[in-house]
């Protein structure tokens, strides 16, 4: 590999006296002596008022020896029509003549020619005919050119040190260290703003490449001092050029830095040498490793150095781990950044190698396969897969997760397309320039469809009309749409253009950002500047290795000071209590002080009340804490008479009962208990397909289905109901490869747990296959095998409203949903429809339809309600005893869940979920009917702002579950509409008993549903992998110091898994 092909920086400020000459042979081949032009060759120097040319012409003569012939003889002249479309004849002088003669070619004889052209106008550029004549004025030779001089050096200079300046001043604003007091969006903008930036460059390294597909094609702008092409000089077109289609066969013969006659992207490989060659390919490949490999070796020791790790304790497994989980952020970045040019590198065309016809390489083609399937594999393994990607990820900051991924996705796919056109269509400039332009639409539409209309007026949205709007120009240089000086007209508006969105789209904004950023430093005066900033820079670094999400949850935190963090870290033999006492005593000083060891009892019982939120009715009964034999306020090894006096508690003892098990922060009772409204005012913890404990295809029915969701509090179970062979209904997922279970068995497993946890209402969801007769004896078996716990009639005094939970305990209540039939008449009139006193099952109405004298449940699947609900429309049952029932849609088949909060906030009742499947959406469930007995009231929409604060005291547990170094905790609150940024702790090193954090955070959301807001806490590694979690509805949460268990990634429960919060 030649390095000098790769690294020509020095180039770049160099001068340039290069003109750009596209030229046609107009000589008469008949005539014997007719010298034919073979390279046209210009050199210009710009005077104040003229032009003066040198031109090279090359030229051979048919049949006859090309160094017979005698300058003497050779008068030049020009016809020349510039830009005003003036005629102007002017002659030229031949200053020096030379001959070669070679054994393949023959002899070839080489005129150089001096004239002088007057300068026109700025868009200086000439048509000429160039005619050899003898003197007798016989034409020798007859050479049709277009000349276009280099742009002026002051525009050369302009477009190549903009971008450079602009982007160094947005990577110094984005690593700027950070203040506390600076917005979460500020911050994201210039973080995201050197991406943007890059891509922009790579945006006018492109559309500039088109130019020299057709004569005049946007010349100006690709000299060798641009920064649009950075070309490198090359030699003259030779006959045997690999793209006659593009070249040679049309007679066109590029020269002066256009290199071969071949178009557009010939010039992006010049660094790296002509891709028509695998040998110059595979320089760009082995360049594209060298980067990948920086980065991974920059992000590695970023990595390391952020999280404090001694180069002592490495051993090669943790090594090994660190490296492959940097790996992910590596390729992230990688991709994001550089995946337009690599997949047009990887499809440009071979000129020796078809596919199907198709001018192509197959290496080429294994490459793009492989970059899509690391891009894939990559975003399947991290969640937050191509957030850089995103040009305007600030934008996105309010979307979820999903959203975000899609997007993210939707502008790699057009990434990915957009240098596969460039690459593979080359000879295809029409169809090249109407894909991506295409592709400028899309990526404008996927904005607006997913950050909305708004976004058009921001930067990012006008960068992207801006974008679409410069392309779109470059429809003025097809062939046939305009004329030369109108192209020329056409490529300084585009570079005007350009350098106006650098300007004001980029420099502006940074040199702004600056300004502040340099204002807010001068004003840091704390005694803890210096480190914050050291800090907040190795942060505002990781936007190299980690997604906007990321960044975004690490902005918000505290400032990243692992020294800092690490101060209250013991040795692994100290005791846990002294130290937790010692967190108590610089929390708590007005109730204890660490000069006294015993803490009084008014003290105490102050702190329960206070701090703990503890009534006095509680801590009077409890015997933990007041009793004075068997308080886990005593040490368990003292012997009796040991033990102190109830008014002489120590902090050690203190600190023993708060690491209880029993100090649970999630509460096994609501605050608020009341179970005296109407059923349809709550929200009742539901179950989809009850009778699978798998998948929703090929697997079992079975009874343990409904033992195990009983278990867990359910209280609206579904049957599946269809006809048996023997005359018996059965049970089963109809239309799949599920066995059957008897409906008899069911219902009798139903009878024996339906009580056991709770006794609130159970909903039985019955979906009816069956024949009427097997209906009546479904009928019969519930009545028989349920006696006086099924609900056959409806309650006296419950005409206007629905009975309350409380008026039906102890009942089993059905919802009754027929499959389609034609005899409605028929299921009116059946005995099991009867026995539906307050679930008679229906389709939901459509407006204006619903039935205001009855009460139905309707039943919708979760598709049906989203459509519903983006569409706006109301569901029309607000004041009436109505409930809903959602159902995940039966494209689930891995059983797996949606989001319950979408249906919450819009008051569903029966959100129903697959409890065989513990993921998220089940632990949301899960949090909101804990310790509620299956039934929450709802709420009317209130807004409320929500300030919490967390101290993160102590993790236990977490031992051997962290092999990647130092963890941290996240917290976050989560609402139907609206997701709290995450805030997090340092990460310290976890020791093999505990883990010390000893740090404050505070979260705050303002949201209309301040009783669907849930706490979500996160043990996690650097980078972002999850350790161990848990969520609890923000309700439910005690106040004080208090244990959140936690549970690996797999959802259950680590023993002894323990975080110690103060909330």
């Amino acid at each position: 590999m030649k390095l000098s092909r790769v690294t020509p920086c020095m180039l770049l400020a160099a001068g340039c006296h290069a003109a750009y000459v596209q030229f046609i042979d107009c000589s008469d081949r008949s005539n014997a002596s007719t010298l034919i032009p073979e390279s046209f060759h210009a050199a210009v120097v710009p005077g104040r008022h003229a032009f003066e040319w040198r031109f090279d012409v090359v030229v051979g003569q048919l049949g006859r020896n090309a160094c017979e012939i005698d300058s003497a003889d050779v008068v030049p002249g020009f016809a020349i029509v510039d830009y005003n479309h003036d005629l102007e004849h002017v002659s030229g002088q031949v200053v020096n003549r030379s001959c070669r003669t070679t054994d393949r070619r023959g002899s070839r004889a080489k005129f150089t020619i001096a004239s002088t052209f007057n300068r026109s106008s700025l868009l200086d550029t000439f048509r000429t005919t160039l005619e050899l004549t003898s003197q007798d004025h016989t034409t020798f030779s007859c050479v049709k050119a277009v000349l276009t001089p280099t742009a002026p050096k002051t525009i050369r200079l302009l477009s190549l040190w903009l971008p450079v300046t602009t982007f160094i001043l947005a990577c110094i604003a984005a690593c700027w260290p950070v203040q506390q007091n600076q917005s979460t969006h500020f911050k994201n903008t210039r973080i995201a703003r050197p991406i943007n930036l890059l891509a922009y460059i790579q945006f006018i390294f492109f559309s500039g490449s088109f130019s020299l597909q057709y004569p005049g094609f946007f010349q100006p702008l690709v000299g060798l001092c641009s920064w649009s092409t950075l070309m490198l000089p090359a030699g003259v077109v030779e006959a045997t050029s690999p793209y006659p289609r593009a070249g040679v066969r049309d007679g066109i013969y590029e020269h002066n830095g256009t290199v071969t006659g071949a178009p557009g992207l010939e010039l992006l490989t010049q660094m790296t040498g002509s891709p028509v060659k695998r040998q110059s390919w595979m320089n760009t490949l082995v360049l594209s490793l060298l980067i990948f490999f920086f980065l991974y070796i920059a992000i590695f020791i970023r990595y390391r150095s952020s999280n404090d790790i001694k180069v002592s304790g490495i051993r090669f497994a943790g090594l090994r781990s660190q490296l492959k989980n940097q790996y992910w952020t590596v390729m992230r970045l990688f991709l994001s950044c550089f995946m337009l040019p690599l997949s047009a590198w990887a499809t440009y065309q071979f000129h020796d190698g078809y596919v199907f016809g198709y001018q192509t390489s197959i290496m080429a083609m294994l490459v793009l396969i492989l970059l899509l399937t690391s891009f894939w594999w990559s975003w399947s393994q991290d969640s937050d897969m191509g957030s850089l990607i995103v040009q305007n990820p600030d934008a996105l900051d309010g979307l979820r997760k999903t959203p975000r991924q899609y997007h993210a996705l939707v502008l790699f796919s057009l990434m990915v397309l957009r240098g596969s056109v460039i690459g593979g269509l080359q000879t295809y400039t029409s169809v090249q320039i109407g894909i991506l332009l295409g592709c400028e639409v899309i990526q404008l539409i996927s904005m607006v469809y997913w950050v909305g209309l708004p976004s058009l007026v921001s930067l990012a949205g006008i960068l992207s009309v801006s974008r679409l709007a410069l392309f779109s120009l470059n429809t003025g240089f097809l062939p046939g749409v305009a004329e030369h000086s109108v192209r020329m007209l056409v490529a300084y508006i585009i570079l005007c253009g350009h350098l106006m969105v650098l300007f004001c789209i980029f420099l502006l904004p940074t040199t702004f950002n600056l300004v502040i950023l340099v204002h807010w430093t001068s004003q840091a005066s704390a005694p803890g500047d210096n480190k914050e900033r050291s800090s907040s820079t190795r942060r505002l670094f990781q936007l190299f290795g980690l997604s906007l999400t990321q960044h975004q949850k690490i902005e918000t935190s505290l400032p990243l000071d692992i020294e800092s963090a690490t101060k209250c870290i013991p040795s692994d033999q100290l005791d846990l209590k002294n130290l937790l006492s010692e967190m108590i005593v610089k929390r708590e000083t007005s109730f204890f002080s660490q000069e006294k060891a015993d803490i009084a009892s008014k003290s105490l019982s102050e702190f329960f009340t206070d701090v703990q939120g503890e009534s006095e009715e509680i801590i009077s009964k409890d015997p933990a804490i007041f009793s004075d034999s068997s308080s886990t306020l005593v040490p368990t090894k003292e012997s009796s008479f040991e033990i102190r006096p109830a008014t002489e508690r120590s902090l050690d003892d203190l600190a023993a009962h708060l690491l209880a098990t029993e100090n649970l922060a999630i509460r096994n009772e609501s605050l608020d208990h009341d179970l005296d409204r109407p059923i349809n005012e709550y929200f009742i913890s539901s179950s989809h397909n009850t009778y699978l404990l798998g998948r929703q295809v090929a697997t079992r029915s079975k009874l343990a289905g409904y033992v195990a969701t009983l278990s867990q509090g359910c209280r609206s179970v579904e049957i599946d109901c269809w006809d048996g062979r023997d005359g018996q209904p059965i049970v089963k997922h109809g239309y799949s490869l599920t066995k059957s279970i008897s409906f008899r068995s069911v219902i009798t497993t139903i009878q024996e747990h339906a009580f056991v946890v709770s006794d609130s209402p159970l909903w039985l969801s019955l979906e009816v296959h069956c024949s009427p007769s097997q209906r009546d004896i479904m009928a019969g078996i519930m009545v028989e095998v349920f006696g006086p716990s099924l609900l056959t009639e409806p309650l006296e005094g419950c005409i206007q409203a629905l009975p309350s939970p409380n008026q039906l305990r102890g009942k089993i209540l059905l919802k009754v949903k027929f499959a389609p039939t034609k005899n409605v008449q028929h299921i009116n009139q059946d005995l099991l429809q009867s026995l539906a006193v307050y679930g008679a099952g229906k389709r939901l109405p459509r407006q204006g339809e619903v039935d205001i004298m009855r009460n139905f449940v309707y039943s919708v699947s979760e598709t049906s309600f989203k459509k519903h609900v983006d569409s706006k429309q109301p569901l029309g049952l607000t004041d009436t005893n109505h409930m809903i029932r959602v159902y995940p849609d039966p494209n689930r088949v891995d059983s797996s869940n949606f989001d319950p909060l979408k249906c919450w906030r819009h008051g569903v009742q029966m959100v129903a979920l697959n409890y065989q499947t513990d993921d998220s959406h089940m632990s949301l469930n899960q949090a909101l009917f804990h310790g509620s007995s299956g039934y929450v009231l709802k709420a009317q929409p209130e807004v409320k702002h929500i300030h919490l604060q967390v101290d993160v005291l102590l993790a236990r547990g977490i031992q051997g579950l962290s092999t990647v170094g130092p963890v941290y905790v996240e917290i976050e609150l989560l609402a139907p509409d609206l997701l709290s940024p995450g805030v997090r702790t340092a990460a310290v090193p976890p020791l093999e008993q505990h883990t010390c954090f000893d740090q404050n955070l505070i979260v705050s959301i303002e949201t209309k549903y301040s009783n669907l807001t849930f706490l979500r806490w996160a043990v996690k590694t650097a980078p972002d992998v999850l350790v161990s979690s848990g969520l609890a509805k923000l309700d439910n949460l005690k106040k004080g110091y208090r244990i959140l268990p936690l549970r690996n990634p797999s959802r259950s429960n680590i023993e002894g898994g323990q975080l110690l919060f103060r909330i």
